[in-house]
């Protein structure tokens, strides 16, 4: 009994064959002899079981099998291209949830920021976000996460990164607290409690730094994100020390006030990260331009 089952390899000679009707233009199209041609329509009768073309009048005709074929297998390949051959990249057209861990501090200053143009040149885009942690970076090289918002540098194998812009560190009260009164030194901050947002790597001490004896601190409450701060610090006489943005942010949505603390803490970075495996990915490329462009203070890549 022949084996009659489709040989795929023939399938662009098909749609030539039904397309132009004729063995020596379908030759044509596909760059092969006529008598090689002549071949593979005996093999696709054989295989599909019907003779396709006809002799009729004035030329070759199409079976009613070969009329059925004929779009489906146009539209069948013609699909095939758009999955293997790389068109050029449609924002409009994207259609994709990614993967993002990061802080709330990195919502407020990297993907809020960002979700404007996300929704207007890319309105099928979605972000599912999750709590950065110390694993982070580990499901970024699992393809468990597509990006990661962070704030040290993430020189791990594999991990392509940018630098988005240089953050401080300011501090946040309510307004009428008694530290506003008089000049603020270091022993004054330190004579009040303090709350702080030990939320993931990079934050785990904000007041860590040298020249900070961060045992003279009284800390009242350790919470888990930047967003709580605000309630803790407004009904209290605790002080907060938060990345810039964040105070601001907060200070301008609760009526609080901010101060420069009095205390060498240095300035940190803070960066995107995406796995080399999304390089050629112009659906990552465009989220992290995206992303990055919503910022301000400039960018520097880096790999």
């Amino acid at each position: 009994m022949p084996d009659r089952r489709p040989d795929l390899r023939l399938l662009s000679s098909l749609e030539a064959l039904l397309d132009t009707r004729s063995v020596s233009r379908a030759a044509e199209r596909m760059g092969v002899s006529q008598p090689a041609m002549s071949r593979i329509l005996a093999r696709l009768r054989d295989q599909l079981d019907d003779p396709l073309l006809v002799r009729g009048r004035g030329g070759m005709v199409l079976t009613p099998r070969a009329e059925g074929l004929a779009d489906p297998l146009r539209r069948w390949l013609s699909s095939g291209e758009d999955l293997l051959l790389a068109r050029e990249f449609e924002p409009a057209r994207l259609e994709r949830a990614f993967r993002i861990a990061s802080t709330d501090y990195g919502i407020l200053s990297v993907i809020a920021p960002g979700l404007p143009v996300i929704t207007r040149s890319a309105p099928g885009l979605s972000l599912e976000l999750e709590a950065l942690t110390s694993a982070s970076l580990k499901r970024l090289s699992e393809g468990r996460l597509d990006v990661v918002v962070i704030g040290y540098p993430p020189e791990q194998a594999g991990v392509r990164w940018r630098r988005l812009f240089t953050e401080t560190r300011t501090g946040l009260c309510r307004p009428d607290h008694p530290i506003l009164s008089a000049p603020l030194t270091a022993d004054r901050f330190f004579d009040w409690p303090h709350v702080a947002a030990l939320v993931g790597d990079g934050f785990d001490e904000p007041l860590a730094s040298d020249g900070v004896d961060i045992a003279r601190r009284r800390l009242l409450v350790s919470a888990p994100s930047f967003s709580s701060i605000p309630l803790l610090v407004s009904g209290a006489d605790a002080l907060a020390v938060l990345p810039t943005r964040a105070a601001r942010h907060f200070a301008n949505l609760y009526g609080l006030a901010t101060f420069t603390p009095p205390l060498p803490l240095p300035a940190f970075d803070y960066y995107l990260a995406w796995h080399e495996r999304s390089d050629t990915d112009p659906a990552t490329r465009w989220l992290v331009e995206a992303l990055t462009g919503a910022e301000d203070d400039g960018a520097a890549l880096a790999a």
